[in-house]
């Protein structure tokens, strides 16, 4: 695990582990402060942090402000894994030295939105993929600065008792889109819009009419269908590519749904491959 505060402050709080990093925090709690301010945002699982008094649990859809020199609690609470984001208290650069001044007027926690929730997991991605890159580190840290000051500077009033918005679907389709591979959980959906479990569950049956497991794997379905028609791919492929655990769970579920094999409905809408054609033959 990447400890986040075992860092070398240094007589003039400019030094700092890397900008932009993904870590998972232990369960004992820890206390400290340091010289520098910090972003933190949650990934998946939850984490609990205190700040000036006021505890709070940050999970996806959630994050909080640390300004430099703010004494803070944390601890993780299961497996977790947050994005956190540090910040110089003084920079150079004038242009983020005053957006870092707008938003670190004090400590707070606050809701990711949707939109906000997109770019996270996007800028998440490069962080895995590159986590030496000093320079895309770095532009990682700024873009997540400046989205997030503009947020919370034009995030709306909350609307009266029943006269929430619906749900906005093609922000969901977008976020589908770029997890499709992996298991995706009501509790991550329900972050993206920074709702619990239990009311997003509520609000999305009764919008949709389905349940939003039902919801992600016709998703899936279509997705699936869609690449029969137009890729080459191997079906057992295709199962790993759209977040089956087999080529068999894949069959399996297009059958039912659409009452014709994977095979079978490439043969007569796409290209098929003959080694697809042989196994379910």
């Amino acid at each position: 695990m990447v400890n986040p505060y075992s860092i070398d402050h240094g007589n003039d709080g400019t030094h700092m582990n890397r900008s932009t990093q993904l870590i998972s925090l232990p369960s004992s709690a820890d206390q400290h402060d340091h010289h520098y301010h910090q972003l933190v945002f949650g990934l998946e699982g939850e984490t609990e942090f205190e700040l000036v008094g006021h505890s709070r649990e940050v999970s996806i859809g959630h994050g909080c402000l640390v300004p430099c020199s703010t004494e803070h609690i944390f601890s993780g609470l299961g497996d977790n894994r947050i994005l956190v984001v540090n910040l110089p208290a003084y920079s150079e650069d004038r242009q983020q030295q005053e957006r870092i001044e707008q938003l670190f007027r004090s400590a707070r926690y606050f809701n990711c939105p949707p939109q906000l929730q997109l770019l996270l997991h996007t800028l998440s991605r490069e962080v895995e993929s590159s986590p030496e890159d000093s320079l895309l580190l770095e532009a990682c840290s700024n873009t997540l600065l400046c989205s997030l000051q503009r947020q919370l500077e034009y995030l709306p009033l909350p609307q009266p008792r029943g006269m929430a918005k619906r749900l906005n679907l093609e922000l969901l389709d977008d976020y589908l889109e770029l997890h499709i591979e992996r298991r995706i959980s009501v509790a991550e959906l329900a972050g993206l819009f920074c709702l619990s479990s239990s009311q997003f569950f509520a609000r999305f049956k009764t919008e949709t009419g389905r349940t939003p497991q039902e919801y992600v794997s016709e998703y899936r379905l279509r997705a699936v269908r869609s690449a029969l028609e137009n890729s080459a791919a191997p079906i057992a492929q295709l199962a790993g590519r759209f977040g089956f655990c087999s080529q068999s769970a894949l069959t399996r579920a297009f059958s039912q749904r659409f009452q014709i094999s994977p095979a079978h409905y490439r043969r007569q809408h796409g290209q098929a491959l003959p080694e697809d054609l042989a196994k379910q033959a």
